[in-house]
């Protein structure tokens, strides 16, 4: 959805310094269970109390287990209360002039931290633990560690999202974070790889330490570590692992780990895949081109017999072939033809309508599948993940680009039992698209059960999804009793066979903490079985736990002696966003070559630009009164805009085209004439007309778009 406001004026925060001071990250993997802290340090560099908002993302499977405070001399420790009792306790700190420091979940994956009362001059040290349950999938797993939100598609307060909560984002900003990660137990010998960044290993018997070799990076994209065992060791690490641990609120806990191994058909057992990609203005640049890649290669993979059909999607959706049709040599070398003009030129994400049109396919009897092809970047997605999960078929969603909305993609995928993948630039998507054909060939699990030796109080997943070859199911128990014995997971799938894997429980281990202390994994359970309970349930599993959810929030005050208290009330200062790196097109990501200047402090990540040259040339001899004829959308406005700005960057006479196109309104979309009409008859008569097409491209800036201008567009603009 297009937005601008017509009212926009020229004040901006941009003069303002930004509270986020650093962001410094420590992971520790303990075998399977990563345990993260993420130091933010917020400094007010103003001459009166702010109040900082910090959106910001982690992983979706992430779960929150301590928040401390750090003011001065102070060390304070965060308290997870009723959201509307944390939201009051915040509100009457802040008036009563004292400092407070809530945290609060926007959806799994996105929290916001609230700063209030930073006094002038002042810093503040706010350390956040969170633990993650990692997964095997065959002989690897994969740290996923987000920095930044991408723009996306819709309204956020249609999806719930409070004013201070919604991310804002600056082409300009340069928010930077420095990484430790450690791996122990049987990950210490393991072989990393990271395709998002330059790293630095040292190996030892003990632990694998791994750093950024530049000992800071940009937050314009998700931090990657592939880490990868030999196929026995992670396979014998995998099978054999049950976790019993006290739980001084339910009595006991058990985590059981399995990763089975299935044996696809014999038969080729034809296959009914329905591909749905995304062709929406944010997938311009590297995504796109990661997204013709991935079909490309499932193109090779259909087998005569399978049926397929492609459904490209943005603002409408548009199907290559009229139903489901055989893979064979003519409707591949047809689809191939039409994969050559794939574009990312389609308008918003309106993945809901996509998806439907999909379900609604018809042409084979074979039971149907769905492969998902996006950056996942929309708002209100819960309603599509819940139309999906009674649709009848599998999503098997595969995640492109450097900062994916995994929350999304993930849950989706788990809803209407497929999986997940994500590929990132330069990471191979060959690879990823096997791995889901893999699965799709399997027979359809129609019974997945983990049996415990005693009958447990509750469980977590309480119906357990399918489970594919070589991915890691993880299933909770509760007990009032210590438990004994084997676990097992058995299966019957579609053709009749069965499979069975037992595990036998080792003897509970006592945390270093101590048995009354809440270990990470019963708070892991807590949080997992929360999903499956009512909104007065779960609060009180979150109370009792002390777990940040939708229902509850981190608090912490710190009251000032009188003569430090605050006595005016404070300014907002959000926290930008950085733009996703290649991000809508603004660029390419490139292979993270780094450049260092004397000042350590200075790192910068090198881009390229991946111009089309028969766009240059058509730019070149295009006249602005020619724009008419092919601009339909604000977006395609803006896409003409950064080809000018490319050709004619130091063309005097630049300044004259836009002006023409703007004032005149030569090639502008109907959507936007109205805005223009309201700025030129309003300003006009006391700025100068460079001064008026300036201001209308900032409120074009400052829209749900934005995000499209060039970093050269943006520069040109704001100068």
């Amino acid at each position: 959805m297009f937005y601008v406001d017509p009212h926009f004026g020229m004040s901006t925060e941009a003069g303002h310094e930004i509270p986020l001071k650093s962001v410094n990250i420590e992971a520790i993997f303990k075998n399977l269970l990563c345990e993260t802290r993420v130091e933010q340090v917020y400094e007010n560099r103003e001459n009166k109390p702010v109040e900082a908002l910090y959106t910001f993302p982690v992983s979706s499977r992430a779960v929150l287990l301590d928040l401390s405070v750090t003011i001065g001399d102070r060390n304070l420790k965060g308290t997870v209360t009723e959201k509307s009792a944390a939201e009051e306790k915040y509100e009457d700190a802040i008036a009563d002039g004292d400092a407070a420091v809530m945290l609060e979940e926007v959806e799994p994956g996105m929290f916001t931290m609230n700063v209030g009362n930073l006094m002038p001059g002042e810093e503040i040290r706010i350390s956040i633990c969170y633990a993650e349950l990692y997964a095997w999938n065959g002989n690897s797993l994969r740290f996923h560690l987000p920095t930044t939100i991408a723009p996306r598609y819709g309204r956020p307060e249609y999806a719930g999202l409070e004013p201070h909560q919604i991310p804002e984002h600056d082409i300009t900003a340069e928010n930077r974070f420095r990484l430790r990660i450690v791996l122990t137990g049987i990950l210490t010998s393991a072989e990393v790889k990271c395709p998002t960044h330059d790293i630095t290993v040292k190996k030892s018997a003990e632990k694998t330490d791994i750093m950024l070799t530049s000992g800071e990076a940009f937050m314009d994209r998700d931090f990657i570590l592939n880490i990868t065992m030999n196929e026995s060791e992670s396979g014998a690490a995998a099978r054999d692992c049950v976790t019993v641990e006290p739980d001084p609120i339910s009595g006991y806990v058990a985590l059981a780990s399995f990763m089975p191994i299935l044996q696809a058909s014999d038969l080729d057992t034809p296959r009914n895949i329905k591909i749905v990609v995304d062709c929406s203005g944010s997938m311009n640049g590297d995504s796109i081109t990661q997204a013709r890649q991935a079909i490309s290669e499932i193109l090779k993979l259909l087998r005569p017999g399978d049926f397929f059909n492609i459904i490209a999607f943005g603002s409408t959706y548009r199907t290559f072939f009229d139903r489901q049709v055989p893979a064979d040599t003519a409707h591949i070398t047809k689809a191939r033809r039409r994969l050559r003009s794939l574009d990312a030129d389609m308008g918003g994400t309106e993945i809901f309508a996509a998806l439907d049109a999909a379900i609604h396919l018809s042409g084979s009897e074979i039971p149907p599948d769905i492969l998902l092809i996006t950056d996942g970047e929309v708002w209100r997605h819960e309603k599509v993940t819940e139309r999906m999960a009674i649709s009848g078929h599998r999503i098997f969603t595969v995640g492109v680009g450097s900062a994916v909305s995994e929350g999304f993609l993930r849950g989706l995928a788990e809803a209407t039992g497929g999986a997940c993948e994500l590929v990132v630039p330069n990471e191979g998507m060959a690879e990823k698209i096997v791995r889901h054909f893999r699965r799709i060939k399997l027979h359809r699990a129609e019974k997945v059960e983990v049996r415990w030796p005693q009958e447990p109080e509750y469980t977590f997943p309480e119906n357990i999804g399918p489970a594919y070859d070589g991915d890691t199911l993880h299933a909770f128990a509760w007990f009032k009793d210590e438990p004994s014995g084997t676990v097992s997971l058995d299966m019957r799938l579609a053709d009749g066979s069965k499979y069975s894997q037992k595990i036998t429980m080792n003897k509970s281990r006592i945390p270093d903490q101590g048995k009354e202390t809440l270990s990470a994994i019963a708070r892991i359970g807590a949080h997992n079985r929360m999903k499956q309970v009512k909104k007065d349930e779960a609060t009180e599993l979150a109370v009792n736990y002390q777990l940040v959810s939708p229902y509850t929030n981190y608090i912490v005050v710190a009251v000032r002696d009188q003569e430090e208290k605050a006595h005016e009330l404070p300014t907002l200062r959000k926290v930008p966003q950085m733009m996703a790196a290649g991000w809508g097109g603004t660029g390419r990501v490139s292979a993270c070559e780094v450049i260092r200047d004397q000042d350590p402090r200075m790192h910068h990540i090198d881009y390229s630009m991946d111009i089309d040259h028969s766009i240059v040339y058509n730019a070149r001899t295009e006249a602005p009164s020619s724009l008419a004829d092919s601009i339909q959308s604000p977006s395609e406005f803006i896409n003409r805009l950064n080809r000018l700005m490319l050709i004619h960057r130091d063309n005097a006479d630049l300044w004259a085209m836009v002006s023409s196109m703007i004032l005149h309104k030569r090639g502008i979309p109907f959507i936007l004439k109205d805005t223009i009409n309201h700025l030129a008859s309003q300003y006009s008569s006391k700025i100068d007309e460079k001064a008026c097409v300036v201001l209308f491209l900032m409120a074009l800036l400052q829209s749900d778009i934005g995000h499209l201008f060039s970093k050269e567009a943006v520069k040109a603009i704001k100068e």
